[in-house]
């Protein structure tokens, strides 16, 4: 039995257009390929682990789908104009960020090119259900580096003022100056990788990927993802005063060696548990008003 090619490609469409529409993968591998290299070089480069997630965005999404197979199987597969449009726009973004020599718009293109090429080659039903695993392409891209520079400072003063507020419960003899802490017979300093930048990408990613299997509205989703912000800061900070008390109550090496490289791990897992937490407060008040209204 003979299978018409444009059956394979799409319904309603031509040999040609199909032609066309399988070449797009293709020019958008060979035009992005440099634009990867460079953005894999920034989530390993040296002193900056706020991206050595983005490697594993790909194969949890292509996971959700896997997982989804028997379902995707039995929706429709359909051409979808409003992804061609939305690959379009990818493409102008493209465009944008070659002419403006921009990393960061180019790799923004590259994702929205790859979501509108899903959209467009298997339909608007298709689409709205992996919606969320496609959506993780978005956080593989690292922030511009103005932002992020800036993101870290301002983390960095946070961080300090917040440590010293804590550190000063406690009776501590402790004054900031900016990012600097003096405590009596030592000073720390929050540098950039003390910031919490780290721990706030890496927490906001875990925590949107937690909120969509942990819930299923959009609101209680939202607010879990969006409290990861102010516990990520909140647990640097106390990190940031757990090693100004090592130091002044136990030794400055203490504070420096083994508990600075491990409290980062302590503080983040620290952190998830609280969305843990959280997530089951939620779904309580949810239990508590279905029941109510019953």
């Amino acid at each position: 039995m003979s299978i018409k090619f444009d059956s394979v490609v799409h319904p309603g469409l031509s040999r040609g257009e199909g032609v066309a529409l399988l070449g797009f993968p293709l020019v958008l591998g060979v035009l992005s390929f440099p634009l990867w290299e460079m953005t894999a070089q920034e989530w390993f480069r040296t002193g900056n682990e706020a991206y050595t997630h983005a490697p594993l965005m790909p194969l949890i999404a292509l996971y959700f789908i896997w997982d989804w197979r028997a379902e995707l199987a039995r929706l429709p597969i359909q051409f979808s104009w409003s992804g061609f449009i939305y690959f379009l726009f990818g493409a102008l973004i493209f465009v944008a960020g070659k002419v403006g020599a921009d990393r960061f718009t180019g790799q923004m293109a590259i994702a929205t090119l790859l979501i509108g090429l899903v959209w467009m080659h298997f339909g608007n039903v298709i689409t709205k259900r992996i919606v969320f695993p496609i959506s993780l392409l978005y956080l593989m891209i690292p922030l511009p580096g103005i932002i992020y520079r800036n993101l870290s400072f301002d983390l960095q003063i946070l961080s300090s003022k917040l440590s010293v507020d804590f550190m000063q419960l406690f009776a501590l003899p402790v004054y900031r100056e900016g990012n600097v802490i003096d405590l009596y017979y030592t000073q720390l300093e929050v540098a950039e990788a003390c910031s919490g930048i780290t721990s706030l990408v890496s927490l906001v990613t875990v925590g949107w990927i937690f909120a969509y299997i942990a819930q299923k509205r959009f609101w209680p989703r939202a607010v879990l993802v969006a409290s990861a912000i102010p516990i990520a800061m909140l647990m640097n900070a106390f990190r940031i005063a757990g090693t100004g008390m090592l130091a002044h109550f136990w030794s400055v090496k203490a504070a420096e060696g083994f508990f600075h490289s491990f409290a980062g791990w302590i503080v983040f897992m620290a952190a998830f548990v609280i969305l843990l937490a959280e997530n089951g407060v939620i779904v309580a008040a949810q239990r508590w008003r279905q029941s109510s209204t019953q």
